[in-house]
């Protein structure tokens, strides 16, 4: 099996000849010949030439020869610019102040005029990757691409001052989540419709914050809507990964949503999950990614220990529990991959 073949294959919960990899910011960050890249130009400058864009999405792809997919290189607030913020990466992110009286103002949000960039990278890729994977697109869930919004950033640290925002006029907050999800919905079709995505990925980085009442009435409807909007836009049934780091506690309600995989994180019980609702949907992680950071040996050992959680049943994807950090050291990467390819 090529790497697409066996991607979708576990999707769809059909038999693979061996467990499909990637990894969650593998495009970038701890490579070398990203960080070259990066000295030469900005961040936005990375995401929006289509040259840049593409070279670091395959740049994975071209250093280890088992990764499945290539995942575009983007950010999850790429909408924003359109919206009427600026928004600056370096030592943290910066956005323009907010308003919940903003949202009134918005434009109506169209990603191939407004933010067409991750679809464009996609779009191009098949005429430069070096074999045949799986490729993927992805956006932020609206709650975290809120929080970032309503904070400016990145200063308010676990978003306490942010989410007492969200609690002092919940009416208002909720306007914002849910015209999100329209956007997030658009954005996510379009990497689909124009890009050719095989599967696509949301991140809901910071729902994980969040007790299971207050996630339901705010994150959860919000991701819902994302979700209908992108179902309602693609021509076919597109596999989606749902991830939400430190979310075990919120997993019920995340699985009520049209998911076709959670991915989890290194503090889940993959055998658990597994045994409880593998049979519904495919599961995806969980390496804690700091085994990354230290020998190959022990990256390998852990390695081995999630591939004995996740068993042999169809319907499973090997990836971290959470992104690489840019410390990560490819010699662990490496040998990480020699053991999932030997299964």
């Amino acid at each position: 099996m090529n790497g697409r073949e066996r991607v979708l294959a576990a999707l769809n919960h059909q038999p693979v000849d061996r467990p499909p990899v990637w990894f969650m910011r593998q495009a970038g960050r701890h490579l070398p010949e990203y960080r070259a890249l990066a000295e030469q130009a900005d961040f936005w400058e990375r995401c929006k030439n289509l040259d840049l864009c593409t070279t670091i999405t395959v740049q994975p792809i071209e250093r280890y020869p088992q990764l499945d997919a290539a995942i575009v290189f983007s950010d999850i607030l790429t909408p924003l610019p359109a919206l009427g913020y600026d928004v600056e990466y370096g030592g943290g992110i910066r956005i323009t102040p907010f308003n919940f009286d903003d949202v009134e103002a918005w434009p109506e949000f169209e990603a191939r005029t407004h933010a067409p960039w991750a679809a464009d990278a996609l779009a191009a890729l098949p005429d430069v990757l070096p074999r045949d994977v799986a490729r993927l697109g992805f956006a932020g869930c609206p709650w975290t691409v809120g929080l970032y919004l309503i904070a400016g950033g990145t200063g308010d640290k676990e978003f306490v001052n942010t989410r007492a925002k969200v609690h002092a006029d919940p009416e208002a907050a909720m306007r914002l989540f849910m015209r999100l999800g329209d956007i997030v919905g658009n954005l996510l079709a379009d990497q689909v419709v124009h890009g050719g995505a095989h599967a696509v990925q949301l991140f809901d980085t910071w729902a994980g914050l969040l007790d299971e009442p207050t996630y339901r009435r705010f994150a959860l409807p919000a991701t819902a809507r994302a979700i209908e909007v992108f179902r309602q836009r693609c021509p076919k049934r597109t596999p989606l990964i749902h991830y939400a780091k430190a979310s075990g506690h919120l997993h019920g309600a995340i699985m009520e949503l049209d998911i076709d995989a959670l991915s989890l994180d290194w503090r889940d019980n993959l055998r658990a999950y597994r045994e409880a609702h593998g049979e519904r949907l495919a599961l995806q992680g969980n390496l804690d990614p700091t085994f990354m950071h230290g020998s190959p040996e022990a990256a390998v050992s852990a390695a081995e220990t999630v591939l004995e959680a996740a068993g042999d049943a169809p319907g499973y994807i090997f990836n971290l529990g959470h992104g690489f950090a840019p410390s990560a050291r490819i010699e662990c990467v490496e040998a990480v991959l020699r053991t999932v390819e030997g299964q």
